[in-house]
């Protein structure tokens, strides 16, 4: 019998499986639609209300390479190469993590109250460490750098869909750790259904 969790400390799972080519073609895997498709299918329906975050680290000579972080543990299609941690206090316990995060800047255009793409190394950069607060830590301005990635094209209930796609990396303080750990679950940013937003975390040692 599992032990009963502390109210408000979820265990979380961290999921690294591996798609291969064989299963992609099978799945008719092509785009981020059909990779958040298969994503989703491994979590019964009601795990839908809660996050699920995901990110596709790209195209590998044998398949792709996908993590999966969950509030449970995902129910693996057959023959698809995986290894689960779970994730406790412990993780937390650090002050500063090398991190990689995909994520979907956006920023709001105050005349058509639209969202539209942040464009340019340096306000990309700005963008990030305003929000950084926000999530609960401070980016390491002499560590942090960013990749601009081609955008995410799908098209779903026949309406096309394109989202802007940027990695930041390097290396972040803690400095609200129960905001913190909120935004590792519950992830950064918008387009987190679609593979954006999971904050890849490891503790740096003291």
């Amino acid at each position: 019998m599992p032990k009963p969790q502390t109210p408000g400390k979820k265990i979380m799972f961290l999921t690294k499986l591996l798609l291969d080519v064989k299963f992609c073609r099978q799945e008719k895997i092509s785009d981020a639609y059909g990779i958040h498709r298969t994503v989703y299918s491994m979590f019964p329906p009601q795990e839908g209300s809660q996050r699920i975050l995901y990110a596709d680290r790209g195209p590998r000579r044998d398949g792709r390479e996908i993590v999966i972080l969950s509030g449970v543990q995902p129910e693996l299609p057959p023959d698809v190469q995986a290894s689960t941690l779970r994730i406790g206090e412990r993780f937390f316990a650090a002050r500063e993590y090398r991190f990689e995060v995909l994520l979907n800047p956006v920023k709001c255009n105050p005349k058509t109250r639209k969202r539209e793409p942040v464009i340019g190394q340096l306000p990309l950069l700005n963008w990030f460490v305003g929000h950084a607060e926000q999530w609960g830590f401070q980016a390491d301005p002499e560590t942090l750098e960013l990749f601009v990635r081609p955008s995410l094209s799908f098209v779903k209930g026949g309406h096309a869909y394109r989202l802007h796609s940027v990695q930041f990396r390097g290396v972040l303080r803690v400095t609200a750790p129960e905001r913190f750990r909120q935004s590792f679950t519950a992830g950064l940013g918008h387009g987190k259904a679609f593979g954006f937003g999971l904050l890849q975390l490891m503790p740096v040692q003291q």
